[in-house]
């Protein structure tokens, strides 16, 4: 077969195994944690894991010669998939240290299905080098880019691997909409940094400290300067509010805002929201596309 097999049924084969409930007991065992956060966290990360392999199969038939470089690889379970459909994968996920959950289930994932044993590497985008690493047909990201610094050289980078011809798939939030998804809660308009100043101990925790807030304009400023071609796709807040009624841990992230967009969803506001040019809505889905030489 010339095409790399990424279809529902391949990937189901590998999420039913991490999303089966002695796996989370298993992984809690490997990370002395307890289990039922633990599980909250493997759901978490099945469901993102789903969403990327969607917006890979969205690109159409991928050849099996195709060079993959997944940025933020977390636990690992895309990056499993992709190995044991035989993908030509580098995957890069440069954070350790309170993070050794990715590693637990990493390693018990890779002790049931071996084929999914996929090598992460421990490197930030911004280290990415042409000479070293070579060039990549597809570069993709799922909520990863909004935690990347620093952020425009990393975004250079990227681009200076990414091959003639070549294309990056991201998904992220796009702060323009003063809305931020980890947290479910709103921001200050245009300075949503200023948040931290007027939410109680918001400005030390971690995960708030790693957001960078960035914005399609950032996105645009990019495209302009690496001269890659940019295109936001539509409907992408719209898909966010249908994925509401259909995965339970995307659900649960979103708290408030999710009921609210569910209610809205049910009122048939998707139509309304497929109109408004994708730039201005959160999340986007963004593709880059280098012309070929």
């Amino acid at each position: 077969m010339d095409e790399l097999d990424l279809s529902p049924a391949r990937a189901q084969t590998v999420l039913d195994v991490v999303r089966s409930e002695d796996f989370a007991t298993q992984v809690a065992s490997r990370d002395e944690r307890d289990r039922a956060s633990v599980a909250r966290a493997i759901a978490d990360i099945a469901s993102e894991a789903e969403l990327a392999l969607g917006l890979l199969r969205s690109v159409g038939p991928l050849p099996r010669r195709t060079r993959l470089l997944e940025v933020g690889a977390g636990a690992g379970v895309v990056a499993g998939v992709l190995h044991a459909a035989g993908a030509q994968l580098v995957a890069i996920e440069p954070l350790i240290g309170g993070f050794d959950l990715f590693a637990a289930v990493r390693a018990e994932l890779a002790s049931r299905i071996p084929s999914a044993a996929a090598p992460i590497d421990r490197r930030t985008a911004a280290e990415l080098d042409p000479a070293r690493d070579g060039v990549f047909d597809l570069i993709f990201s799922v909520n990863v880019l909004e935690h990347v610094k620093p952020l425009d050289p990393s975004l250079d980078a990227l681009a200076r691997v990414l091959a003639p011809g070549g294309r990056m798939l991201h998904t992220c939030p796009n702060y323009r909409v003063p809305y931020e998804p980890h947290f479910a809660m709103p921001l200050v308009p245009l300075v949503p940094a200023a948040t931290a100043r007027m939410v109680r101990g918001l400005g030390d925790d971690p995960l708030w400290q790693s957001l960078n807030f960035i914005t399609a304009g950032d996105i645009a400023r990019f495209a302009d300067r690496a001269g890659l071609d940019l295109a936001f796709r539509p409907g992408v807040l719209a898909d966010a509010i249908d994925r509401l009624a259909h995965d339970p841990a995307f659900a649960r992230r979103q708290g408030w805002a999710g009921r609210v967009a569910a209610a809205l969803g049910k009122a048939g506001a998707g139509r309304v929201l497929r109109a408004v040019p994708p730039s201005w809505l959160t999340p986007m889905v963004f593709e880059l596309r280098r012309p070929a030489a």
